[in-house]
């Protein structure tokens, strides 16, 4: 049995002694299940031995409670691994068990008086949510939840209904009160509200007067108008239909044109053609009489060479008779020479006997000496006569050669090169017109091209500006303006233009925000300096030109582009196409980027308005940016949004009117283009003219190629007679050679075999020579010969001489010239037939083009003078288009005027209506003439009709009443209206100010009193039904606050110091001493600077037994040891 407990007591031991036991003993008597109590069946509580079997078959643990001075057992068995609950020693369930210990104060669920080891350090590492439903659990405070919502939430009800019909009342009561000061400015207000009634009818009435004075006189002038209109219209008409006949007139005079012309062209073409063939026939002419003339020097060259020949034939023939003379004077001069000389050596007939039986021995012994000698001289003989044939034969050869074909050759070889050079000029002549035909007909194809190309793209720039609504009066505008730009641009070099010229959208899709943006500045003059910028004011000035805005670039304060808000629009990526709007304007030139920036002022451009307003307003950026979507929605960093889709479209025009000054340009340039290549035509007779030259040149070529080609032939044939006869000299000088050859062999033969006959002479005539005193018998016989040989050389000179002349004159007498010269004289014949034919033709066809060239003079002079019939007719027509021009400008004028006057009328009926619809806005009342006329409905029509001045003058204005104004107010001029209508107009404001000051009484506040007693005295009675529900609501919710909480009547902890430092032990000694007389603590700990402090220790010892540790435990009360414990903490302290 362990107690009774003091209120502070403390458990000490060892580890293991079984202290915690103690705590599961409170817990298990509590009624705290199985898992709490670290085991899964109940009877793992008995302490089992070492075999596995238990100590004691059952076990009980009975707590004593003392209640103002009764005591009460709670006492729970384990028997049988099943529990069992009494109070005071009766059986009881577990439901009444755990129930009396909640009357107590001991709520099991919550275990508010159990802390066992770790809650501390869970309790400190709880979150405040935990830490909260940990208090409404120790409180009990989370069982009374929902009844506390409950009435919680009908006391709230209860008190917004009360709050509310507090409200109301008080509401009701100054309601009361302002309908009772109401009532009494009623009566002020309605006498202010008559007089202010009766100066605006006043108002009303005399404006109503002037309009119609205005309309009176305007009705006269739109009279006036309408007649000079049908006076120019008519006179319009007349100039018309002299316009109509002058137009037939020109028409048939240009139809007349168009056919003489076409006959002219026909005739020029016509005329073309002969003048080809008459430079054909010419030049037929001119080659033939070339020819003739050449075929005639051949022939003088034929017949002075048949001279020659004739010549040379009788040369040759007297030569011929002179040999034979010559032959026969030396066979006389031979004999006489003989005789004249004589022999010095004479031999007697004994000597001339020996001689001759000598020379009979010698020609015995050398006889075949002689016969061989004999046949060498035959061969010898032979050789030597063919040797002098080939030799005259290659004489003749040599002849054939340089007299006949050599000069042909030459002639032949002369004439080619001079016709070559003909031909290589003509050529070169020929390439240049072909190239300059090329380069004519690649211009007029090209020329052709650009007609019919810029021809579309006028087309095309006419149907876009006819597709353009061009607003006539923005246009003059737009010229105005660009006239004083150009203006302040030739005065001042350094003025660059306006923002809307210089500038534009890189594509229409941005055209609405870009207005948005850039209209204030839309017109302004860019100028480079603010010097420049003062000038050009002075000058518009002085001019009293219109009023200018000038934005010089050295003085604009301008926001620099941020590369930083460009790198991150870059990057966003819930938003597409986010840009600067500076980037999407092209400009020129780029000195103005500064005017650029200084417009669109960093301003960011979205594809949406839902990106521009995120981007502005919710968007994570630094600083605040202006963004603009492309419908023109505006949002400014200020917070103000802006919009105007329908007036921005229109606005945006601005950038198509630049458009059409554009397409304007392009069409005026084509129109010149279109007119300079037309011009271009021209060029076409020239190249007619270029095609026939070109064929004249090419007929020369033809005729001069075939005289070369025959002539090439010829000399061909010429080249292979020459090489011919080259081949048959080769031939002859060959045979000469081998002859020459054979025959200085058959010398040396002749020479031996002569040697040994002089030998065989030499050795028989030894004794005769020298008894005749000679040498040897060949100096007696030399003498004789020698004049033989002589004698017998010349007859060979002359003989070869008499061949040789006589061979060339049989050549001679062969080759024929007179054939040649018949050839030549037959040539000329034919070529001077030809050359008369073709001088034939050529008169006929220059005798046509003569009578063709006078029609077509004729034609031509008959053409100028239609030209000039239709420049006449042409400007009859301009002059009646320009009196039509004049007389439509005036009507124009006189119909401008008449729209003024009508507008005037529509505006004075507008007015008129204005007013009317005010009287009846302002329940104002008309005088009218008749009473029983009735204004409610009146509208007079502003339509441009005839009428539209008669309903204003003669409808319901003539039908007011007017002697209510003032008689000033009714003779009153225009010029006095003014000052009437303010100073009239001026009462009215006072008085509407006054009105407006005072504030609109309900004129109704009597009836409304009724009604706010009535609701007053319903809302007292609600009033207090709520009031009651309140107190009741109030006291059921009181009683539910004031629910008390009890707290239990003992604490155990186990080691709760374990993990706390000294401060926070200290904390929970002094918590424990100024609570100890509310509930008893229970501490389980082991340091001594919390044990020390309590009221009684109980100590837990351990023995061992057998097979197991004994339990032993005993207290101590500290009471008795005050002093001593209080030394103890004083020593703590220290």
């Amino acid at each position: 049995m362990i107690g009774p407990f003091m209120p502070f007591i403390a458990i000490v031991g060892p580890n293991g002694a079984g202290k915690s036991n103690i705590m599961d003993a409170i817990s298990f008597v509590i009624g705290e299940k199985n898992k709490a109590l670290r085991v899964r069946r109940l009877n793992d509580l008995i302490f089992h031995k070492s075999d596995g079997t238990l100590i004691a078959p059952s076990a009980h643990v009975t707590a004593f409670f003392e209640i103002e001075g009764k005591s009460k057992k709670f006492t729970r068995c384990i028997h049988n691994s099943c529990s069992e609950f009494k109070i005071d020693n009766q059986i009881v369930s577990s439901e009444l068990y755990i129930h009396e210990l909640a009357s107590l104060g001991l709520n099991t669920k919550t275990k508010s008086f159990l802390v066992f080891q770790g809650t501390i350090e869970s309790m400190c590492m709880a979150s405040p949510t935990e830490i909260s439903l940990m208090f409404d659990e120790l409180s009990k405070s989370a069982e009374l939840k929902l009844e506390y919502k409950k009435y919680k939430r009908e006391m709230q009800q209860i008190n917004v209904e009360l709050h509310y019909m507090v409200q109301k009342k008080k509401y009701i009561l100054a309601e009361k009160k302002r309908l009772i000061l109401q009532r009494e400015e009623a009566g002020e207000y309605t006498l202010l509200q008559k007089e202010y009634l009766d100066t605006k009818t006043e108002l009303q009435l005399f404006k109503l007067l002037h309009i119609k004075k205005v309309l009176k006189k305007l009705k006269i002038l739109w009279t006036d108008i309408k007649s000079k209109i049908d006076e120019y219209n008519d006179d319009e008409k007349k100039v018309e239909i002299v316009l109509q006949r002058n137009k037939n007139r020109y028409a048939e005079l240009t139809d007349h044109v168009t056919t003489i012309e076409n006959n002219l062209t026909a005739m020029e073409q016509k005329l073309a053609r002969e003048n080809e063939q008459l430079l054909n026939a010419k030049e037929k002419a001119c080659y033939l009489q070339k020819k003739i003339l050449h075929l005639r020097t051949s022939l003088t060259k034929v017949r002075h060479a048949n001279e020659t020949h004739k010549r040379t034939i009788r040369d040759l023939q007297d030569e011929l008779a002179k040999m034979e003379q010559l032959k026969i004077g030396l066979t006389q001069s031979i004999s006489s020479q003989l005789e004249s000389q004589g022999s010095n050596i004479e031999l007697d007939n004994a000597q001339v006997k020996e001689y001759c039986l000598l020379k009979g021995r010698v020609q015995r012994e050398c006889a075949e000496y002689t016969k061989h000698l004999n046949c060498l001289k035959r061969e010898q003989e032979n050789d030597q006569y063919k040797l002098d044939n080939e030799k005259r034969k290659k004489q003749e050869m040599d002849d054939k050669k340089n007299r006949e074909l050599q000069f042909r050759i030459n002639q032949m070889e002369n004439k080619i090169k001079s016709l070559e050079q003909y031909i290589m000029t003509t050529e070169i002549t020929l390439t240049e017109q072909q190239k300059f035909k090329h380069i004519l007909e690649s211009g007029i194809t090209q020329n052709r091209i650009i007609i019919e190309e810029t021809q579309e793209e006028l087309d095309r720039i006419t149907k876009e500006l006819n597709a353009f609504k061009v607003d006539k009066f923005a246009i003059s505008r737009e010229n105005k303006k660009l006239e004083i730009n150009n203006i302040l641009k030739s005065l001042f070099p350094e003025v660059y233009g306006r923002l809307s010229t210089l500038c534009e959208p890189v594509h229409e899709r941005y055209n609405i925000a870009l207005t948005k943006v850039l209209w204030k500045y839309k017109d302004a003059i860019i100028v480079k300096t603010e010097k420049v910028a003062k000038q050009c004011i002075s000058y518009l000035k002085e001019q009293q030109i219109s009023v200018e805005t000038f934005l010089p670039l050295d003085s604009l304060k301008v926001k620099p582009l941020s590369k930083n808000l460009q790198h991150i629009l870059r990057d966003m990526k819930d938003s597409k196409n986010v840009q600067l709007l500076y980037n999407i304007i092209k400009f020129l030139p780029q000195d103005i980027s500064n005017a650029v920036l200084f417009a669109t002022n960093n301003i960011i451009l979205c594809e949406t308005p839902e990106d521009a307003q995120r981007i502005a307003y919710e968007s994570h950026l630094v600083d605040r940016y202006t963004c603009i979507s492309l419908d023109g929605s505006f949002y400014q960093k200020s917070g103000i949004i802006s919009g105007g889709f329908l007036e921005l479209s229109t606005k945006a025009a601005v950038w198509q009117n630049k458009n059409i000054q554009k397409l304007k340009l392009q069409k005026v340039a084509l129109m010149r283009k279109l007119k300079d290549a037309s011009q271009y035509t021209t060029k076409e007779s020239e190249l007619n003219t270029v095609n026939y030259e070109i064929l004249s040149l090419t007929s020369r070529l033809k005729y001069s190629r075939t005289d070369i080609e025959n002539i090439k032939k010829q000399l061909i044939d010429f080249k292979m007679n020459s090489e011919s006869v080259d081949q048959q000299l080769t031939l002859i000088s060959c045979n000469i050679e081998s002859i020459e050859k054979a025959m200085h062999r058959r010398y040396k033969k002749i020479e031996t075999v002569e040697n040994e006959i002089f030998k065989v002479e030499d050795t028989i005539f030894t004794d005769f020579c020298r008894n005749i005193d000679v040498n040897n018998i060949r100096e007696y016989e030399r003498g004789k010969l020698r004049i033989r040989k002589e004698q017998k050389k010349r007859a060979t000179e002359l003989e070869n001489q008499y061949d040789c002349i006589k061979n060339t004159l049989d050549l001679e007498i062969r080759r024929n010239t007179e054939d040649k010269v018949m050839q030549y004289e037959t040539a000329i014949q034919s070529t001077e037939e030809q050359l008369k034919l073709t001088l034939l033709e050529e008169s006929a066809i220059a005798s046509n083009i003569e009578k063709q060239s006078i029609e077509f003079d004729n034609l031509k002079s008959v053409h100028s003078n239609m030209d000039i019939e239709v420049v006449e007719a042409k400007n009859e027509v301009a002059q009646c288009r320009h009196q039509i021009g004049i007389i439509a400008k005036l009507i124009l004028e006189a119909k401008r005027e008449y729209t003024m006057i009508v507008m005037k009328i529509k505006q004075k009926i507008t007015e008129l209506n204005s007013i009317i619809k005010n009287f009846k806005m302002e329940g104002l009342t008309i005088p009218m003439l008749d009473q029983n006329t009735s204004y409610s409905s009146t509208c007079i029509s502003s339509s441009l009709s005839s009428n539209a001045s008669e309903q204003g003058d003669g409808g319901i204005l003539a039908k007011i009443d007017f002697s209510y104004l003032p008689q000033e107010l009714q003779t009153s001029g225009d010029e006095e209206f003014e000052d009437i209508k303010n100073k009239l107009s001026e009462n009215v404001k006072i008085l509407e100010n006054k009105l407006k000051f005072i504030s609109a009484p309900n004129l109704k506040a009597k009836e409304n009193m009724a009604i706010i007693n009535v609701k007053l005295n319903t809302l007292n009675k609600a009033l207090k039904e709520i009031r009651d529900n309140a107190l009741i609501a109030k006291e059921k919710f009181t009683r539910i606050i004031f629910t008390k909480y009890e707290a239990a009547p003992f604490i155990v902890l186990d080691e709760i110091d374990a993990a706390l430092d000294k401060i926070n032990v200290e904390n929970i000694v002094s918590f424990i001493q100024f609570n100890a007389n509310l509930m008893h603590f229970i501490i389980i700990s082991l340091k001594k600077e919390l044990f020390v402090n309590a009221d009684g220790l109980l100590g837990v010892s351990s023995r061992q037994e057998e097979d197991f540790l004994e339990s032993k435990i005993f207290t101590l009360s500290l009471k008795s040891y005050k002093t001593k414990k209080e030394d103890m903490r004083d020593q703590l302290n220290k």
